[in-house]
């Protein structure tokens, strides 16, 4: 369900573009610095161009992020295999630990109870 709410997300801004390119096609002229000029362009191309270049520069802001947030990953993944090895060691110490208390069978209350009644006996 997921793949098919994309997918219908993603034509309606293919739609909305198109429908906007289309309706913009009014060629401008860009005025820079010391009286260069652009050569005629349309506004829809204008707008992408602005939008693309915008996506470029996030990219490039983000990329600093996202290599420190990788090299953080690879700690981390690295401290949970050293965590993990440690406790498959300190497992088995726990089974013989366990066997040696189940060796030594358990005094119930009824076997208390017979203990006690065994030395008011005698």
């Amino acid at each position: 369900m997921g793949s098919y709410f994309k997918a219908i997300i993603l034509l309606i801004v293919l739609v909305i573009l198109v429908t906007f390119g289309i309706n913009n096609l009014k060629p401008i002229q860009l005025h820079y610095y010391f009286g260069l000029n652009s050569m005629p362009l349309p506004v829809y191309g204008v707008v992408y161009g602005a939008l693309l270049i915008g996506i470029f520069i996030g990219m490039l802001v983000g990329i600093n992020s996202r290599f420190s947030q990788r090299k953080k990953i690879k700690e981390l993944k690295r401290e949970n295999r050293n965590l993990q090895a440690n406790v498959a060691e300190e497992r088995p110490q726990e089974k013989l630990e366990e066997k040696t208390a189940d060796e030594q069978p358990a005094q119930t209350p009824e076997d208390e109870s017979n203990t006690s009644e065994e030395t008011q006996r005698f």
